[in-house]
């Protein structure tokens, strides 16, 4: 069986990428927060196809709020997995050095 190394050094690089999308991702979802310029409803006027058009919109925005926020989630639920992956391989680390140590003292 194939050995797995984890390089401490790409978990932080990739956590880096996704902190940068997460807070990219930050920056838009609060555009579209009730009163904030995405976050507000369009003048759609008082023609027959004006309600249509309102809840075509209001469906949108909901299902784009519920997709990021989703992404968000996501995004955040990556960097605890690099976070807890970092730490057990750290631990690993620290397992294998005892038991050579160990080995070694047995010679």
């Amino acid at each position: 069986m194939a050995e797995r190394v984890i390089d401490p050094e790409a978990l932080e690089e990739y956590r880096a990428v996704v902190r940068e999308q997460l807070d990219h991702l930050d920056s838009i979802i609060t555009r579209l927060e009730n009163g904030q310029p995405l976050g507000r409803l369009p003048a759609f006027g008082q023609l027959d196809a004006s309600v249509t058009a309102r809840q075509n919109y209001t469906t949108f925005h909901e299902t784009t709020w519920t997709n990021l926020q989703n992404l968000r989630e996501s995004l955040h639920g990556m960097i605890n997995t690099l976070n807890d992956s970092a730490e057990l391989a750290e631990e690993a680390d620290t397992d294998a050095q005892a038991e050579m140590l160990d080995y070694e003292s047995q010679l």
